[in-house]
């Protein structure tokens, strides 16, 4: 099972649905709260953070997406590359030191070197790649090659990074299905190396063997206090593994997999000095085991000892103790004391871990040993990553969404935030050396900076109040990010304050006052807004999706890069709109007059727009992927470089149309008269 039942799940199961199985995520320690960061992600692998931001690689779409440390995404990847996205390929591992940042991803290559070709199996010549680029705090520029393999079949590339103490790097290759000495088969020469791990020396882009013997791994980590490099690693049908990975080690693969059991591996020439140990952990059922972290010390100060791991096949969060040498376990459960997971019965139709039941129906089920122990959190939908910063727990899962073909669309991929319910009294919190920009306030409560300079939590009536009686302020160039997500904020005013960069996320404005309120770059979405008056709001950059938007009046405002994603804007009146560069992507636009409006640049997938007037409308490059657009007259539009991927083109009318460079793949063209155009310039695929 392993890394091949995450292919299958991922490419061959389209019709299974995690959403059928997974419920909200709950977390099994009452001191600490889970939150969605952010949604919409397309496959989403593995992050890093960039300051207090992240970003995050999209499997299949080739994209790095920068988001903001309130949870709204950039409109643009930092970043776009051609990957190729068979089965496990695609852009898979990120790692950040200083100004340089290192990808991992299978980059698709014309003819690439005859010894590869000659393996590909009857796959498009492709390679994994690492790559060095340059951050320059906008965009990842001046990639250089730093080191490349084969892709062959797409299976078991691996691909994870991690940052070392040293500012090394380091990074894994799966086995790619081979057979050779790197997987412990003596005399089996290999042409090119797989099974491994390699650390690069950032100074000067040099890389070395760390490991070898590895099946494929998803998962690495350096311990923050001991710098010592541990991994997760798949097996097949039975046992994945936890591993303490010293230099030069050989993980036995495939010739021992989970306990050794006395067994000793053959002996190998090439690696003679590459010695095996026990993992520090097993399941004999394999979850999928993914990613590996450890927790900073601050808000996670609780379990600084300890490490945790996710599974893609049931969601699960898992936590290990430390031992004082921080190399092996401890627990208290004396089944899990030979460091193993063992299955104990089997069964005809169900498995069960602790308590939750196997959500995986098409997996080998069988009853396990308990795992209460183990188990901080579940019901995460297909883990793949893990990290740690300020003080919080941060969780990439694919969702339901598998994105996993030509046509890449918005998932459901997501980021999640642990962190604990209570914070420390800002007065602690500078006992303890924190600065004022990172203040951190119980979720009822915003940050202030009184007269003195120093940092109070308070409810936001109060705030009011002595902002307008006592003059403290919110917009000190020191001060925390405001935080006032799920909150009542019934009959506040907040005229002419600026709130930029905050997070009112699913919060209740109901007869609040926002005139003249800045929330440039604000995360707005799921927030209650029937009805407001935003006259002179400023909503440049903010993300909207969700919100409860029914009779807003957004005539001429400036809503550049502003995310609308999946609101209601029936009847909107956009009179004089400004929407350059906006996402209005599943929204609800039914009474919404375009004519004549500007959309160029603006994305308006999965819409309906069908028999709408769109008489003098711009829509030069906007983006209609999977648009209905059934009935439109588009006679003498200028639809150059406009994406209709996908989209319902059922009986328009394209009289004098300009469609240079437009992309129609997919699109249903069924009643349209394409006699007499010329269409070499056009994407017609499908």
């Amino acid at each position: 099972m392993g890394i091949l039942f995450i292919t299958v799940f991922v490419v061959t199961v389209a019709s299974f649905s995690l959403s059928s199985v997974y419920a909200e995520p709950v977390i099994y320690d009452d001191d600490y709260i889970v939150e969605k960061f952010v949604g919409r992600l397309g496959f989403p692998t593995t992050m890093t953070f960039v300051g207090d931001e992240i970003l995050i690689l999209e499997k299949s779409s080739g994209n790095v997406i920068r988001i903001h440390d309130n949870g709204v995404p950039y409109p643009e990847p930092v970043l776009h590359v051609p990957v190729e996205i068979k089965v496990e390929s695609g852009l898979l591992g990120i790692s950040k030191v200083s100004n340089h940042v290192y990808l991992y991803y299978t980059e698709p290559l014309a003819g690439y070197g005859t010894s590869y070709n000659k393996l590909s199996q009857g796959y498009d010549a492709s390679r994994n790649a690492v790559y060095q680029y340059d951050w320059n705090g906008e965009k990842l520029t001046s990639p250089i090659l730093v080191k490349e393999f084969p892709a062959l079949n797409g299976y078991h590339n691996g691909g994870v990074m991690t940052k070392g103490l040293n500012n090394e790097i380091y990074f894994v290759i799966g086995d790619l299905e081979q057979r050779t000495v790197f997987q412990n088969i003596p005399g089996e020469n290999a042409d090119f190396e797989t099974s491994s791990i390699f650390k690069i020396d950032t100074e000067n882009n040099s890389v070395e063997l760390h490991a070898m013997g590895i099946r494929n791994s998803f998962g690495l980590a350096v311990d923050p206090i001991t710098g010592y490099l541990w991994d997760t690693e798949n097996g097949p049908d039975a046992y994945d593994e936890i591993n303490l990975v010293e230099t030069k080690f050989n993980s036995g693969w495939m010739e021992i997999q989970g306990p050794s059991n006395g067994k000793l591996l053959p002996p190998l020439s090439k690696f003679k000095e590459y010695k095996y140990s026990e993992p520090e952990f097993s399941w004999e059922l394999p979850i999928g085991v993914t990613a590996i972290a450890f927790p900073e010390q601050g808000l996670f100060e609780k379990y600084f000892g300890w490490i945790f791991v996710g599974d893609f096949h049931n969601g699960n969060i898992y936590k290990f103790k430390l031992d004082d040498t921080r190399t092996k376990f401890i627990f208290k459960s004396t089944h899990l004391q030979d460091n193993v997971l063992n299955i104990s019965k089997n069964s005809a139709d169900t498995a069960y871990a602790g308590n939750t039941e196997c959500r995986v129906k098409s997996y080998l089920c069988s009853l396990l040993e308990p795992m209460n122990e183990i188990v901080f959190a579940k019901d995460f939908q297909g883990i793949t990553d893990i990290k740690f910063h300020n003080g919080a727990m941060y969780i990439a899962v694919i969702g339901e969404d598998i994105h996993d073909k030509e046509t890449i669309g918005y998932g459901d991929g997501s980021i999640y935030k642990i962190y604990p319910k209570e914070h420390l009294s800002p007065l602690k919190q500078y006992q303890s050396s924190t600065p004022h920009k990172k203040i951190v306030c119980n979720e009822e409560l915003m940050p202030i900076m009184s007269k003195s300079g120093s940092i109070y939590c308070v409810y936001p009536k109060t705030a009011l109040t002595l902002i307008n009686i006592l003059n403290w302020s919110i917009e000190h160039p020191d001060m925390p990010k405001i935080e006032l997500k799920n909150q009542d904020l019934h009959g506040l005013n907040f005229e002419h304050l600026n709130l930029s960069d905050s997070d009112f996320r699913g919060s209740d404005f109901d007869n609040a006052k926002i005139t003249n309120t800045n929330f440039a770059k604000a995360n707005l979405s799921d927030a209650n807004l029937l009805g407001m008056d935003m006259t002179g709001t400023i909503l440049t950059g903010a993300d909207l999706s969700d919100a409860n938007l029914a009779g807003v009046d957004f005539s001429g405002m400036d809503l550049t890069e502003t995310r609308l994603i999946g609101t209601d804007l029936s009847n909107a009146v956009l009179t004089g709109t400004i929407l350059t560069g906006a996402d209005i992507s599943q929204t609800n636009l039914t009474g919404v007059d375009f004519s004549g409006m500007d959309l160029s640049g603006v994305r308006l997938t999965g819409v309906d727009l069908s028999n709408e007037n769109l008489t003098d409308t711009i829509l030069i490059g906007a983006d209609l992927s999977d648009t209905n657009l059934a009935g439109v007259d588009f006679s003498g539009m200028d639809l150059t470089g406009t994406i209709l991927r996908g989209a319902n083109l059922l009986n328009v009318i394209l009289t004098d149309t300009i469609l240079t460079g437009a992309d129609l793949s997919d699109a249903n063209l069924a009643g349209v008269d394409l006699s007499g155009w010329d269409l070499t310039e056009m994407k017609l695929t499908g």
